[in-house]
């Protein structure tokens, strides 16, 4: 995934990919979560405790660190990061949960107040971009 654009900023920073998919980095929301093990140890064991599927729910990405060397990430699908962080039964694991429950409520609201898919939304520009072009080519006759 590339080409990511952040879209929230508040507690974890949430991003939005070309497609419109809304993911976080790995390394952020351990951090937000203040969990205690390793990075790679924890989202290895919480991946495989949720069953997700690579390229799916998540993918890896090599980030390269201020200090010149290769870092191993994950950018983590908004579900996937909120199932993640059921686990961690604290005041912190609450208020992520909560955070990307608003997230997602922000960006999926569309037409009329409707929660909207993706997939809906994507229909929706394309009908009003060809409603345009129609409007233009009927005005230049």
């Amino acid at each position: 995934m590339e080409n990511l654009s952040i879209i929230e900023n508040e507690l974890v920073p949430v991003y939005t990919t070309s497609t419109g998919e809304k993911v976080v980095y790995g390394t952020e929301l351990h951090r937000v979560l203040e969990v205690k093990s390793h990075y790679r140890d924890w989202v290895k064991n919480r991946l495989n405790d949720i069953g997700t599927i690579e390229n799916e729910d998540f993918e890896g990405a090599e980030i390269l660190a201020p200090s010149g060397q290769t870092v191993r990430d994950h950018i983590i699908s908004l579900d996937t990061a909120k199932e993640m962080a059921m686990p961690e039964r604290n005041e912190k694991g609450k208020q992520v949960r909560r955070y990307f429950i608003q997230v997602e409520k922000k960006y999926k609201t569309g037409v009329s107040g409707m929660m909207l898919t993706g997939k809906q939304l994507m229909a929706l520009a394309v009908m009003e971009a060809q409603k345009t072009i129609a409007e233009q080519e009927q005005g230049a006759e």
